[in-house]
C-alpha cells in the first residue's frame, strides 16, 4: 500500500487521541480542529486520514473484518482472552469488551467525519473540487461506520455536522438507513473510479450501497448496483490463492479489490499471518469444511433446506478420505489433516499436517491470507480486504434468483466465480434446479468463496437463519490424528467428530448486540436492546 498515506493516518491519529470519553460528540475537544487547522487541501486530507484511522482497531484479536467469522458457524477461537467466542456462545453483555470497542470506534469515526465536514464548509482557501472529493470520502466513511452500527446495534442516534448534542435518542431504523444512503449517493456522484481499494472510490461507495440494499431486502436495487459496479472495470483476479497473498492484495490496481484496510512495513502491521497461521486464532469448524462441495458439484451429504427443498449428496464422497475430490477452494483456504503445511519464514514445514502436534481445537487451520514466507510476524504489510468483486457477482445472483428464480443469468454469475478455481460449473452439475435449491446453492457458494472474510456473520442474520446454524461447533478429535499413513484409516489416524464449542443463539435477542453499559450510563435517553 501507500506507506506515506498510512504514516499520515497514524500521525493524525496521535494528534486526535486526546478526545473526551463521550463517543457521541460531533466536535471532539482536541488540540487540532478543522476550524484552526484547515488552511488548505493538504491539511484537510490529513484530517481525513484521521477519519480513516478508525478502521484500525486497537488489538490484533479484533482483526476486523475477519474476526466476525469466529462469531459465526465458520470458525472458532479456543483462546480465552479472545473477545469473539462469547458472541458465538450467546454470553455477550453490555460490559463485553468488543461491545464497547465497536461502538466507540464507529462513533469516533463519525465524530471526526462530522468535524471535518463542518470545517470544510467554511474553508474558503480550499478549491471546490478538492472540497467535493474530501467531503465525498468523509461521507463514505461516515456511511460505512453508521452501517456497521446498524448491523450490530440496530437503531442508533443520527449525528451530522450540524447536530447539537443533548443526550440524543436512537434514530428510527428507516431514518438511519436513509441518512446512510444520502451520504452514499453523494459519494457515488463525487468519488473517482479507482481499482485496488486503497481509498474510498466510486466502486466502494456503490458496493456499500449494495450491502445496505441487501440488508433492506431490495433485490431490484442490488441488481442495479451490481451492474453499475461491473461497468467500472472490476473483474475477478485470475488466481484465487494469490489474491489473498501479498502479490495479490498489495497489487495497486488489483481489479477485484474494491476496498481494503491498508498496512505498511515499520508503520502498522496487519498481523494476519500471525493470527491465522501462528496463533491459530481461527480454527475452521467441521461444519465449514463440510460445506465445500465435491469436484462433481454436489454437497457431501443430502441437504434438506429450511423450506423443504432437497439437495442430493454426492454418492462418491468417501468419509474415510474426506478431503479427496473436493472443491479446490477447500485446500486453497484451509489446512486439512494430512495436507502440506508451511510457514517457511518461521522455519515450519510439514509435508503432511499432523493436528495432534498443533494448538488447533478443530484439527483445521487457515491457509487463506497466511504468507508462508513472512519472517517477522509483527511487521506484516498484508492489507485486509473489506470488499471485492466476487461478492458483487454472488449478491447479483442471489437477487436475480430471489426475483426470477434460477435464470440463465444466475447460472452465468455463479459459473464465473467457480470457473476461476476450475470447479465444475453449477450449470453443468445442477441444471434445471428449483428456486429453493438454487437459494441453498448460492448461500453455500457465498460461504465457501468468502470464507474467513467476515461476511458469514452478516449473511446468517439478514437471512434469519442464525438460530438454525449456530449450533455446537464441531471439529475432529486431534488426538486421533497423530500419525499419517498416506491418509489411510489406522489406529493413529481417524476422523472422529467432537464438540469443540457449546453454542447458543436466542432469536429474540442475539440478532443485535447489546448497547454498551458505559453509553447507557452516560446517556439516559438511550435504551438497551431487547433481552439484555
Amino acid at each position: 500500500m501507500n506507506s506515506k498515506l498510512l504514516l499520515y493516518i497514524f500521525i493524525i491519529s496521535g494528534m486526535l487521541s486526546a478526545s473526551c470519553q463521550n463517543y457521541l460528540d460531533t466536535v471532539p475537544e482536541d488540540k487540532v480542529t478543522p476550524e484552526s487547522f484547515l488552511t488548505g487541501a493538504e491539511q484537510a486530507n490529513t484530517l481525513l486520514n484521521g477519519v480513516y484511522n478508525q478502521l484500525y482497531y486497537d488489538s490484533p484479536d479484533k482483526m476486523v473484518p475477519y474476526v466476525y467469522d469466529n462469531m459465526s458457524d465458520n470458525s472458532f477461537n479456543s483462546h480465552s482472552w479472545d473477545p469473539a467466542p462469547q458472541f458465538a456462545s450467546g454470553t455477550q453483555t453490555g460490559d463485553s469488551d468488543f461491545t464497547l470497542v465497536k461502538w466507540k470506534y464507529n462513533f469516533r469515526g463519525i465524530s471526526r467525519a462530522n468535524s471535518l465536514l463542518k470545517g470544510l464548509a467554511g474553508a474558503d482557501a480550499i478549491a471546490n473540487s478538492d472540497k467535493a472529493k474530501i467531503s465525498a470520502e468523509a461521507r463514505f466513511l461516515r456511511a460505512y461506520y453508521y452501517f456497521d452500527l446498524v448491523c450490530f446495534y440496530g437503531e442508533v442516534p443520527i449525528l451530522d455536522e450540524q447536530t447539537i448534542l443533548n443526550n440524543p435518542e436512537r434514530g428510527k431504523l428507516d431514518a438511519v438507513l436513509s441518512f446512510i444512503n444520502n451520504d452514499l449517493d453523494y459519494a457515488i456522484d463525487q468519488l473517482p473510479v479507482a481499482l485496488g481499494g486503497e481509498r474510498a472510490s466510486k466502486g466502494a461507495a456503490l458496493m456499500l450501497k449494495l450491502r445496505v440494499a441487501e440488508w433492506m431486502n431490495k433485490p431490484e436495487l442490488v441488481i442495479s448496483l451490481a451492474q453499475q459496479i461491473q461497468k467500472l472495470g472490476y473483474q475477478l483476479y485470475s488466481n484465487y490463492f494469490e489474491l489473498f497473498q501479498p502479490a495479490g492484495i498489495e497489487q495497486k490496481d488489483n481489479p477485484e479489490i474494491i476496498f481494503k484496510i491498508n498496512y505498511a512495513k515499520d508503520l502498522q502491521s496487519s498481523e494476519v499471518s500471525k493470527i491465522f497461521g501462528n496463533w491459530n486464532n481461527f480454527t475452521p469448524t467441521l461444519q465449514m469444511v463440510d460445506s465445500y462441495y465435491t469436484t462433481n458439484g454436489y454437497p457431501i451429504r443430502d441437504i434438506r433446506t429450511t423450506d423443504g427443498a432437497f439437495v442430493a449428496g454426492d454418492p462418491s464422497y468417501n468419509k474415510d478420505r474426506p478431503f479427496d475430490n473436493r472443491d479446490p477452494r477447500l485446500q486453497l483456504s484451509i489446512v486439512v489433516p494430512g495436507s502440506e503445511f508451511r510457514l517457511d519464514g518461521q522455519g515450519w514445514y510439514q509435508a503432511h499436517y499432523i493436528p495432534a502436534n498443533w494448538d488447533v481445537a478443530t484439527s483445521f487451520t487457515v491457509r487463506k491470507f497466511v504468507d508462508p514466507y513472512l519472517k517477522t510476524l509483527t511487521n506484516e504489510t498484508t492489507d485486509r480486504i473489506v470488499m471485492r468483486y466476487a461478492e458483487v457477482l454472488l449478491a447479483w445472483a442471489e437477487a436475480e434468483n430471489q426475483l426470477h428464480g434460477p435464470t440463465a443469468q444466475v447460472y452465468e454469475l455463479l459459473d464465473r466465480v467457480r470457473s476461476r478455481v476450475g470447479m465444475v460449473k453449477v450449470s453443468q452439475a445442477m441444471p434445471n434446479i428449483s428456486q429453493a435449491v438454487m437459494t441453498e446453492v448460492i448461500r453455500n457458494e457465498r460461504r465457501v468463496e468468502l470464507f474467513a472474510e467476515g461476511r458469514r456473520w452478516f449473511d446468517i442474520r439478514r437471512w434469519k437463519i442464525a438460530e438454525t446454524v449456530m449450533v455446537d461447533a464441531l471439529g475432529y478429535d486431534k488426538s486421533k490424528l497423530s500419525w499419517y499413513s498416506d491418509g489411510n484409516i489406522t489406529t493413529y489416524w481417524q476422523y472422529i467428530p467432537i464438540v469443540v464449542d457449546r453454542r447458543s443463539f436466542n432469536p429474540n435477542r442475539d440478532y443485535l448486540w447489546p448497547i454498551p453499559n458505559e453509553e447507557l450510563n452516560a446517556n439516559p435517553n438511550i435504551k438497551q436492546n431487547s433481552g439484555y
